[in-house]
């Protein structure tokens, strides 16, 4: 299969640049619906349906050139199907709804059992956001790094050959008699190395709404069950955008397969009247049509006579057939929800995802996605809308809510107390005020006042219900994976050993990693979108800073480059854990079969101290090199001396001992005397002059050591000078 561009002209339609065909970023292989149509005999006719399709990709609004009708018919199908998958995915709106109040303490007046009872909402979907974004937003975005390249294949350089094959002999140049390189070895990783901090750049400082939305976002999830990310170029202000798109402000077929298999996604769009007007005044148009003030009824923020209050728009990416062959092509419908009018339609596909066969024939074309999904937890009932912790735990919330609300009613009751009065004794009514050592008159008939009053004995709160809140909460805790080990609320940390809190921090964490996996997989998704963005739209010689420092990258850096993931660790989301691996692995630094400067460096990481590298020495230093070593050798080799002296002075003893023994033996021992004196003089020359070259030895080591020490010194007290100097010192001095 081929696509169109094997068809039409390769020079640019509409002054448009046709792209590189890229099937690795951006683009869905989405199937074409199975219809029933008849497909173009000629592939004359063929390449003029492709040639409108390319056409269309230029244009910035093809509503403008499409009858009334038309456009009241696609307005129509726009918001009856938008009203169908808003019906399919009441229920999971209803469940969120409720755990958005849950997490938010949005209580509403009881009124039972009496109006304004105790309506205390604990909270635990609350803890369980806060905790989950306090954990995921570091370990995204690691100091101000967010996106790390990656390389295809081998990094070892391809050299030029003779016959310029991959299998001809390299290229050696005569002079330096070094391989002649088409691509140098390691020039993949550093092409990676730059796009990483080229995106990380863009996502932190060129698109600054980006991080506070990732936050925004993080806390969303465990909520509502997820959220989606729009990626797309922004031409006017000329630069990418991928913004937050609230889970409740998009909207899809909750009986879909998945997110991305939907035949559509509806994003319901809050435009003030002004951006509208600039909308309809700038090249992207929207067509203008008649708005009545107060007409977005269903906006709760709408007023029947505020004219600044925003209108809602449907911004629909779905298929429609609209050159009548028979097959839906994807496009983007904007419509105005109150009046149902079409106020913007553009294609929603590029050339390169035109495919044909080998006749010619158009057999499908690819959407390009703009929507990415981060999912919290998949539905247990099998939908496609994802569920989060108010799905989850409302039911059990609820239960917690009601056992504590009961308690607090009854002791408000046993405090308040309550009861009877027998008619034998008359009191006024209403409350009755003391002042200190009064007594106050009463009408009694006879006997005892406490024998005409009766209070109602209100037990106060069960011990039965605060044991089964315990037990609730607990419970719950469990589910959302709320571990003291994880709070930090845990005794004896410090004394608990690196891979038994490593694997308690595991098990808690259970839950949460195959949640941050998924929130992986999304953000790769969403940075291979963005990546495409630079690959096609990139200027040639756009600079990004790094530090104080600007740097070069171009778009040939992106189409030669082999992609991008998120620097993050999806296995790895919390500094505990990377304290506990690191000490595990700290014992080994000083291990031959470690490196113990990768060693010091991830356990500087894993405890977050910045500038590592100006902390560590790029080679580890001879410990003999250091001035205080050298001295201890130089006093070592002085005792080996003086204990050779000892040794020789013992041999000249016993040379003196066996030249006196000499003197008095027979002739029978001269011979053995006279070999034993010669064995020992030999000896004793050799200790002797060994002494002699160790001493000077000595002396000269000594003597470099102390001046090494002496101008170290001098050198110190030169620096500390030079900071106490005054100006004209500081001239004087040099």
């Amino acid at each position: 299969m081929a696509t169109v561009s094997s068809l039409l002209s390769a020079a640019p339609v509409n002054g448009m640049t046709q792209p590189e065909n890229d099937e690795t970023f951006g683009v869905a292989d989405v199937a074409a619906p199975s219809v029933s149509r008849q497909r173009p005999k000629k592939i004359a006719k063929t390449k003029k349906i492709a040639q409108a399709l390319v056409e269309q990709i230029a244009d910035h609004n093809l509503a403008r050139d499409l009858d009334i009708q038309t456009l009241s018919t696609i307005a129509q199908l726009v918001v009856r199907e938008y009203e169908i998958d808003e019906e399919s995915r009441a229920e999971w709106k209803q469940c969120a709804e409720d755990a958005l109040k849950f997490a938010t303490q949005d209580a509403e007046p009881k009124q039972y059992p009496w109006p304004k009872a105790s309506n205390i909402i604990y909270p635990l979907i609350t803890t369980a956001s806060l905790q989950f974004g306090a954990r995921a937003y570091p370990a995204i975005i690691q100091n101000r790094n967010v996106v790390k390249g990656t390389i295809w294949g081998t990094d070892d350089g391809t050299p030029a050959t003779k016959n310029g094959k991959a299998d001809g002999a390299p290229i050696i140049d005569p002079e330096t008699q070094q391989i002649q390189w088409l691509i140098a070895p390691g020039m993949k990783q550093k092409r990676a190395t730059a796009i990483g901090e080229h995106m990380s750049w863009q996502l932190l400082e060129q698109m600054p709404e980006w991080e506070e939305q990732t936050d925004q976002l993080l806390h969303q999830l465990p909520i509502v069950g997820g959220a989606v990310r729009k990626t797309y170029r922004d031409f006017g202000e000329d630069k990418n955008c991928s913004v937050l798109v609230p889970l409740m402000n998009i909207v899809w077929n909750r009986h879909s397969v998945s997110f991305e298999k939907a035949p559509r996604h509806t994003e319901i769009l809050t435009l003030y009247p002004h951006e509208v007007m600039e909308k309809e005044l700038a090249e992207e148009t929207f067509i203008p049509i008649s708005y009545t003030v107060g007409d977005d009824a269903d906006n709760e923020n709408a007023s029947g006579d505020d004219s600044d209050a925003p209108r809602i728009f449907l911004e629909q990416h779905r298929r429609y057939d609209l050159d009548g062959d028979g097959y839906p092509e994807p496009y983007i419908v904007t419509v105005h929800k109150a009046s149902s009018q079409v106020v913007r339609m553009v294609a929603r596909y590029e050339e390169d995802g035109i495919h044909v066969d080998d006749k010619g024939e158009i057999m499908r074309v690819d959407p390009l996605e703009y929507y990415t999904l981060y999912p919290f937890l998949p539905d247990p009932k099998g939908g496609s809308y994802p569920t989060g912790f108010g799905h989850l735990l409302k039911p059990m919330n609820e239960a917690i809510n009601t056992t504590i609300n009961q308690m607090f009613d009854a002791g408000h009751l046993q405090i308040a107390g309550g009861g009877f009065i027998g008619t034998n004794l008359s009191l006024a009514a209403g409350p009755t005020t003391f002042r200190l050592g009064e007594y106050i008159p009463v009408n009694n008939k006879g006997g005892n006042i406490r024998d005409a009053v009766f209070p109602i004995p209100f037990p106060g709160p069960s011990q039965v219900l605060f044991e089964l809140l315990g037990f609730l909460v607990g419970a719950a805790k469990e589910t959302a994976s709320i571990q003291d080990i994880l709070t930090g609320d845990t005794a004896k940390l410090s004394e608990t050993q690196p891979t038994t809190l490593l694997a308690l921090i595991e098990q808690g964490m259970k839950v949460y990693t195959a949640i941050y996996k998924r929130i992986y997989r999304a953000l790769k998704a969403e940075l291979s979108k963005i990546y495409r963005l630079n690959r096609l739209y990139l200027e040639s010689d756009a600079r990004y800073r790094i530090g104080d420092e600007w740097r070069e990258i171009s778009k040939d850096d992106y189409r030669l480059g082999g992609g991008v993931e998120p620097i993050s660790d999806p296995t790895m989301t919390t500094d505990m854990q990377k304290l506990a691996r690191a000490g595990v692995v700290m014992p080994f630094a000083n291990d031959l079969l470690f490196n113990p400067l990768e060693v010091r460096k991830m356990y500087l990481d894993a405890a977050s101290i910045p500038n590592i590298d100006k902390l560590l020495v790029s080679k580890v230093p001879n410990p003999m090199d250091s001035p205080m070593a050298q001295l201890e050798m130089a006093a070592k080799q002085a005792e080996l001396g003086k204990t050779r002296a000892q040794e020789l002075q013992f041999q000249s003893q016993a040379f003196v001992n066996m030249a006196n023994a000499k003197a008095v033996a027979g002739d029978a021992q001269m011979a053995w005397i006279d070999k034993q004196l010669e064995m020992m003089r030999l000896h004793i020359e050799s200790v002797n002059s060994s002494i002699k070259a160790a001493a000077v030895d000595a002396q000269m080591h000594g003597h470099a050591v102390s001046e090494k020490i002496a101008n170290l010194q001098a050198e110190s007290q030169i620096e500390a000078a030079k900071h106490k100097a005054t100006p004209k010192q500081k001239k004087t001095a040099k």
